[in-house]
């Protein structure tokens, strides 16, 4: 007689093997998923703060006067800009594309844009509930940042 394994405990070894590695390797990621969209929501924050300390101050952005300074949300990107309303032609406009599996999915700022007044920072045409901004990626993580009129985030 001799000594060995059957083919048949060889596969469901393997088996096993392959069903444990999956949940590791699924379980591995979820947490990188998770930091990735948190740095996202992060310097997204980082930047509306940005813009309304600029519109604070009077940055002029090379205009004679002091400008509103605010953010323009699409569904892969935001764009950061001076004026009283973007517009996609304007050369000082500064764009911040999302990573790969990330998204907009609901944006509820009036026409897209959160625009800060000069001078005293507040969120111009403020409404409350249309205030916004719901970032969701592939794998199902989702945060939503909120901004209040005076341009307090909220991250959820």
């Amino acid at each position: 007689m001799k000594k060995g394994f059957t083919l048949i405990e060889l596969l469901l070894v393997m088996g096993l093997f392959a069903v444990l590695s999956g949940f590791v390797v699924v379980n591995m990621l979820r947490p990188q998923i998770g930091a990735e969209v948190d740095t996202t929501i992060s310097v997204l924050a980082s930047d509306i703060k940005a813009q309304q300390i600029k519109a604070m101050v009077g940055d002029t952005d090379g205009e004679i006067s002091a400008q509103p300074h605010g953010i323009y949300f699409q569904s892969d990107r935001y764009i950061l800009f001076s004026g009283a309303s973007y517009s996609a032609g304007d050369p000082t406009n500064f764009e911040v594309l999302l990573r790969a599996g990330s998204t907009f999915g609901t944006i509820s700022f009036s026409s897209s844009q959160l625009i800060f007044s000069s001078t005293d920072g507040l969120v111009s045409g403020f409404v409350g509930g249309s205030n916004s901004v719901v970032l969701n990626h592939d794998a199902g993580a989702q945060q939503t940042l909120t901004v209040n009129r005076y341009g307090a985030v909220d991250i959820d």
